[in-house]
């Protein structure tokens, strides 16, 4: 049973991990949120068959970045020196680029409600379709496509300057 979770572990520690960090003040905060994912799911995993390990471990995911706020009062954008590490570097020149247009785009990601984040991150970031996506949120397809479509829009409307080639949600829907 360890090595099955050990395989579940490998395979969506850096999805948690990316939705977590995108979520909360720090890195450090975001690595012990992601630990305790895992213990929770760890927990149930020994306990109960799961279904949907994916969902579940997204569902567990925003309980715990939840309880977490429930418990500080204060938020801060993270500093995007502290999430380089997930972005990669190209050139010097590039890199300062990227930095600059990454960070517009998280304080805008940031500024949109949490289901609407979920979603970027979710279709955008992690790649999930919207089948997986419903999974997740116990939403109809049709519910995720619309959505996901209103996150995009939103996130849209935030931008200060239009920095990115975001996607079209037609694109991906």
């Amino acid at each position: 049973m360890s090595e099955q979770f050990g395989q579940i572990y490998d395979q969506y520690v850096g999805r948690i991990y990316r939705f977590i960090i995108l979520k909360v003040e720090t890195q450090e905060i975001a690595e012990d949120l992601c630990s305790e994912v895992f213990l929770r799911v760890f927990g149930e995993f020994q306990k109960d068959s799961i279904e949907n390990i994916q969902a579940f471990l997204y569902q567990v995911a925003r309980y715990t970045i939840a309880d977490h706020y429930r418990q500080r009062a204060n938020m801060r954008v993270v500093p995007i020196e502290e999430t380089e590490e997930l972005f990669g570097e190209d050139s010097l020149f590039e890199d300062v680029a990227v930095r600059s247009e990454i960070e517009e785009v998280r304080r805008a990601i940031c500024l949109l409600r949490d289901e609407y984040q979920n979603f970027i991150i979710w279709r955008y970031l992690d790649e999930l379709s919207i089948p997986e996506i419903a999974k997740i949120t116990g939403k109809t397809e049709g519910s995720v496509r619309v959505g996901v479509h209103r996150a995009m829009e939103a996130l849209r409307a935030q931008m200060p300057n239009p920095v990115l080639d975001v996607p079209s949600p037609s694109v991906h829907l």
